[in-house]
């Protein structure tokens, strides 16, 4: 962690006599205030990760690369999603020898989110793993991008909103890390109601860090067959399927399709 005196001689380097007087006080009380949040990021990263082991005496060994990389992003945080997140990461550094930092890649993905984006990503795969639980007589295959670009999840918006999570604005970001294909929010209004709605269709990648997340990295092929818990009480959507219609039924909301308003 960066001492207080290296963040007190940037802010007199970066701000000058300004700087300091704004800052300077502020950053020099800092350094133990990160140390202290640091710390408790860090237990509740490995709380998190220990919950997710199956095993504990299964021998795996942490890969160091790794939990340096989980630990140095995740700690500076105490909220829930991110806990879930890192700590699965975490758990997921473990292999026979210790040497398997495969992992990596996607603790890079994770630290480029915020929290509410994780959560996002979260309950969108999450709802989509509902789905697939409640139709176990079709078989997907979540490794052919054939398979999975046939599905959409939609969302209702009041919902997602309640939760503060913007999906306006961050479905742009998981579009881009390429976490969802594409993804669309809008109003359907029928007899004066009106139902704001987000739609996204899924990615494997999507997949294999919601997998990764829950440490199934190696049996992330049965997302579809699989019911994983969050550790960190992160709840799901009430209000999802896998058609407008069917979201504007458990909504309570009419439908009426394009062709017929």
């Amino acid at each position: 962690m960066p001492s207080e005196e290296m963040m007190v001689t940037t802010a007199i380097a970066v701000g000058g006599y300004v700087g300091t007087k704004l800052f300077g006080t502020a950053l020099a009380s800092m350094g133990d205030d990160i140390n202290k949040l640091y710390n408790r990021g860090r237990d509740k990263i490995v709380d998190a990760a220990t919950k997710k082991v199956d095993n504990p005496e299964d021998g795996k060994t942490v890969n160091l690369r790794a939990a340096r990389d989980v630990l140095w992003n995740g700690a500076i945080t105490e909220d829930e999603v991110c806990a879930e997140y890192f700590g699965g990461m975490l758990a997921a550094a473990r292999s026979e020898d210790g040497k398997d930092d495969g992992v990596v890649h996607y603790v890079d993905t994770i630290k480029a989110m915020s929290a509410r984006q994780l959560e996002l990503h979260y309950v969108i795969y999450k709802s989509w793993q509902n789905l697939l639980n409640q139709k176990i007589e079709t078989p997907i295959n979540v490794a052919l991008s054939a398979d999975v670009q046939k599905w959409k999840i939609f969302m209702a918006g009041l919902e997602l909103s309640a939760r503060k999570l913007p999906y306006d604005r961050d479905l742009t970001v998981l579009h881009r890390l390429g976490l969802i294909q594409d993804f669309r929010y809008d109003n359907h209004a029928v007899d004066g109601k009106n139902l704001r709605y987000a739609s996204v269709t899924p990615t494997t990648f999507g997949v294999m860090l919601f997998a990764v997340a829950h440490n199934k990295m190696e049996a992330w092929r049965n997302f579809g067959a699989e019911n994983y818990e969050s550790t960190s009480g992160i709840a799901s959507l009430t209000y999802f399927a896998d058609s407008l219609e069917k979201l504007c039924v458990a909504s309570g909301m009419p439908f009426k399709s394009e062709e017929t308003k």
